[in-house]
């Protein structure tokens, strides 16, 4: 059959099931623009920016569980696109980016917004932060090289992708030599069963072991196997940052998250002696889990590590037993081993429990609980995350931004549910939040989306609003607003104490700016009120801005962090 290479991409994008493509139009994408019409099923939605055309494609990506589409003309569309796609490199979400190109018989010419080497070189800007980018060269590899680019995307460790294609190029007519077909990623079961006994053997003789989940098990969807497995030895468990809620925070041996923003639960305990066994699922031991790689984190005798990536293994903790190959895979394998290991244990195993419960009642799971409960105004960032808690209904997917905001999250907010709750650890890029949910929502279908976003991040992407309310898609932003950028103000004052530089201004009314974009605004200004106004606005069905004004005074708890920080500078310069 013949198509255009236009065309050629969004049949692609159908079989994926990618319903939805977000960017911003420009000449060099006529043709493209044309295709997606054409099709009829790969939805175009016009953002405000393309770096929220980035942030709603990754958004969308992580709660449909297949891959997002986004688009930006050359030139000042590829430029703004970088910082999008840079945060779905780091945090390894499958995106593929397609930019428009001039025309080729237009190279070397000097066209406006030229995109080859001549100009910016869009190919070699995206490299840094993609898995492939690339420029198709002739109409006749065109099928070749979008299928290889979805398979890179999704293939191992996922990530971004990115597609050049001249305007002359994209209109091209080419027989198809077989019709597009959906990709299925090959599945990395392969594992080293002699390690494998030999970590289920380590795990039933531990006397103290933990389990420590990270992003990467939620992304092969382990977290039911783990949660399995633990309940199974009674061992105590931990997330990163980033993989909060891969474990239910209710559970009686939940720890809680470990690192920034963490539970002084999860720290006490990992970091005591008593530890002689931890398993890592999925994660680096990165900077922001380890409170800059803290020794003490290291157990007294062995460190089981799983994941996909071997150059991930042994960074920065010496492994002893090292598993390269996809979590669920190998955490079931453990688990049908410690079946066969598995003798007397009930006594260990209640050890453990009682152990928990008795650190958990003398260390606690936050600091300073008593500010979840205060009444005071202005109102304490504590108390409007105990109410968030409350109002949010328990199939809701909660999408952070970056600041303040979200170490009050990770610190007092309990989340039950993998994937529930959202936030770009990796390259922490503030605006994330704000434009994200709308493609989150956009993939949630009948789900509830509420995006928790600070006053400095509302500022950067709030006119994505004006992309809800376009296209009727309806998130509710809770934002913590107190004329603060306040995780660089917390930070700053270790150093400059009250007189820090550049992290204030004047207080924004969010909620008359909703309203002049067509959204629903609400202000919130006591406690209790977000528990009524939150499901009001979710019950609405619009879009719908709730802008509370906190106490700016309260800093966020990122002592352990900032201490962390200070003793490896000390270890390193040793």
């Amino acid at each position: 059959m013949k198509a255009t290479v236009a065309d050629l991409i969004f049949q692609y994008l159908d079989v994926l099931g990618v319903e939805y493509i977000f960017g911003v139009p420009g000449m060099t994408l006529e043709p493209f623009l044309g295709a997606c019409r054409k099709n009829g099923k790969v939805i175009p939605v016009l953002t405000k920016h393309e770096e929220g055309a980035a942030f709603m494609a990754d958004g969308y990506a992580r709660v449909h569980g297949t891959m997002g589409a986004c688009f930006g003309t050359s030139g000042p569309g590829v430029t703004n696109l970088i910082s999008g796609i840079a945060n779905s490199y780091v945090d390894e979400v499958p995106v593929i980016v397609f930019t428009g190109q001039i025309p080729t018989f237009t190279n070397r010419k000097g066209t406006l917004q030229d995109s080859t080497r001549k100009g910016i070189n869009s190919v070699q800007l995206f490299d840094p932060v993609c898995k492939s980018s690339v420029i198709i060269t002739s109409k006749y590899t065109a099928q070749y090289d979008i299928r290889q680019a979805l398979e890179y995307a999704l293939s191992g460790k996922r990530g971004p992708v990115h597609l050049s294609i001249p305007k002359d190029i994209q209109a091209a007519e080419v027989e198809v030599e077989m019709k597009p077909s959906a990709f299925t990623p090959p599945v990395a079961e392969y594992f080293d069963r002699r390690l494998v006994i030999n970590a289920a053997e380590e795990l039933v003789r531990a006397v103290s072991p933990v389990i420590l989940i990270g992003s990467g098990a939620v992304a092969s969807g382990a977290s039911e196997e783990i949660k399995d497995l633990a309940e199974m030895v009674k061992i105590p468990v931990a997330t990163t940052p980033k993989a909060k809620g891969a474990f239910p925070e209710d559970h009686p041996l939940a720890l809680g998250v470990l690192g920034l923003g963490g539970s002084p639960l999860a720290e006490a305990y990992i970091k005591s002696d008593m530890v002689d066994l931890l398993l890592v699922v999925g994660a680096s031991l990165n900077q922001a889990t380890t409170l800059s790689w803290d020794p003490k984190i290291a157990p007294s005798r062995c460190l089981i590590h799983i994941n996909i990536d071997p150059t991930e293994i042994g960074v920065n903790y010496h492994a002893d037993i090292p598993l390269v190959g996809d979590a669920r895979t190998i955490v079931n394998e453990i688990s049908f081993r410690v079946l066969r290991f598995l003798g007397d244990q009930e006594t260990v195993a209640s050890d453990r429990e009682e152990q928990i419960a008795a650190m958990r009642g003398s260390v606690g799971t936050c600091i300073a609980p008593e500010k979840m409960m205060s009444n005071a105004v202005p109102l304490k960032p504590q108390r409007l995350i105990r109410d968030l808690e409350e109002a949010l209904p328990d199939d809701a997917i909660l999408f952070t931004d970056v600041g303040s905001h979200l170490i009050w999250a990770i610190h007092y907010l309990n989340v039950k549910k993998p994937g529930s709750f959202i936030a770009p650890f990796g390259l922490l890029t503030m605006g994330y939040a704000t434009a994200a949910a709308i493609g989150g929502k956009l993939a949630a279908k009948e789900r509830p989306v509420v995006a928790l976003v600070g006053d400095g991040c509302f500022q950067m992407n709030g006119m994505e609003v004006a992309t809800a309310v376009n296209y009727n898609v309806p998130v509710v932003w809770v934002i913590m607003n107190n004329g603060r950028l306040g995780l660089i103000h917390a930070l700053q004052r270790y150093t400059f104490g009250d007189d820090t530089i550049l992290t204030k201004f004047s207080q924004v009314d969010f909620a008359r700016i909703a309203e002049g974009l067509g959204a629903v605004g609400v202000r919130v200004t006591c406690p209790g009120e977000l528990t009524r106004a939150l499901p009001e606005a979710i019950r609405s069905e619009r879009p719908t801005v709730i802008d509370c004004i906190i106490d700016p005074d309260e800093l966020p708890p990122v002592t352990p962090f900032v201490e962390g920080a200070r003793e490896f500078a000390i270890r390193a310069l040793l």
